[in-house]
């Protein structure tokens, strides 16, 4: 069964929503701003804004930071409209990805762990 899932999901759809999952963050933030503007008064407005801006954006994000196609900035811009977030909690609740960033392997596959002393608790506690 796994095998059929490494063929589904391909690197570059776990690469493309990994960059959707970044562009949503940064959309959420900026359609949170927008929606506080005075003129934006339905649910149609900020979806159509939405729509707009996670193409307007998207598109140039991915081919600028990631040196991707406009066929990748594009689908990363769907996803993003979507909700990449959404998508990847789906597919990982359904155990049909295991993703692991590339950043934390070395060379040889072995994850890089984080010593204890050096780990920075980031929890506020006041």
């Amino acid at each position: 069964m796994k095998e059929i899932y490494d063929i589904l999901i391909t690197e570059q759809l776990l690469d493309v929503l990994m960059i959707g999952i970044t562009l949503s963050i940064i959309m959420m933030a900026v359609i949170q701003k927008i929606k506080a503007l005075s003129f934006i008064k339905s649910d149609n407005q900020v979806w159509f804004i939405n729509f707009i801006l996670s193409f307007g954006i998207g598109i140039p994000f991915s081919i600028y930071f990631y040196h991707l196609s406009i066929y990748e900035g594009i689908w990363i811009s769907l996803f993003s409209f979507v909700g990449a977030p959404g998508i990847y909690k789906a597919l990982k609740a359904q155990n049909i990805i295991n993703y692991k960033p590339k950043a934390l392997d070395d060379k040889k596959g072995n994850v890089i762990e984080v010593k204890k002393e050096n780990y920075i608790d980031r929890t506020d506690k006041s």
